[in-house]
């Protein structure tokens, strides 16, 4: 059958299908006719570009592991497998980023987990004492508020 030779039906079908689906290779593959029956009944609609609408390109590897560790655990330290580099590529299409640097040392958080990531920070602070001063100058980095519990057990040495 020559691409002319296709039966109204089935035209009206393909033009549907590639409005829908947006994929004038699969709805070629789906109804079973070929690539350039398609391309010849469809000339007039174009079709925008599924990756203008979501660029995620250049998410991949060590990239890709600080997010995955981004959302699994809501913050990740800076690192030999994650650095500056990487969090700038994410930030760009993942503005909820933040990134916090005191006494040396570098963390990666999402907005909604400021709270966990100072937590982490603190943990890995490796500061025997603490002041409360130091302590309040942290949290207010971070954005976070701690409850008077939470400030007197860092405090007293206790988490």
């Amino acid at each position: 059958m020559l691409q002319k030779d296709l039966p109204d039906d089935l035209i009206e079908k393909i033009r549907y299908y590639v409005i829908k689906y947006k994929s004038k290779i699969d709805v070629a593959n789906k109804l079973g006719i070929s690539y350039d029956a398609v391309l010849f009944y469809t000339k007039d609609i174009r079709l925008k570009s599924r990756k203008k609408d979501v660029d995620c390109s250049g998410i991949y590897g060590k990239k890709l592991d600080l997010l995955k560790e981004l959302m699994l655990n809501g913050y990740a330290f800076s690192s030999k497998n994650y650095n500056t580099t990487h969090y700038i590529k994410l930030k760009k299409h993942f503005p909820q980023i933040r990134r916090t640097k005191m006494h040396g040392k570098m963390i990666y958080y999402l907005d909604d987990k400021s709270k966990i990531a100072t937590e982490a920070f603190l943990k890995v602070s490796n500061k025997r004492v603490i002041s409360y001063q130091e302590l309040k100058q942290i949290t207010k980095v971070f954005g976070t508020k701690l409850s008077k519990k939470e400030k007197t057990d860092y405090l007293l040495g206790e988490k």
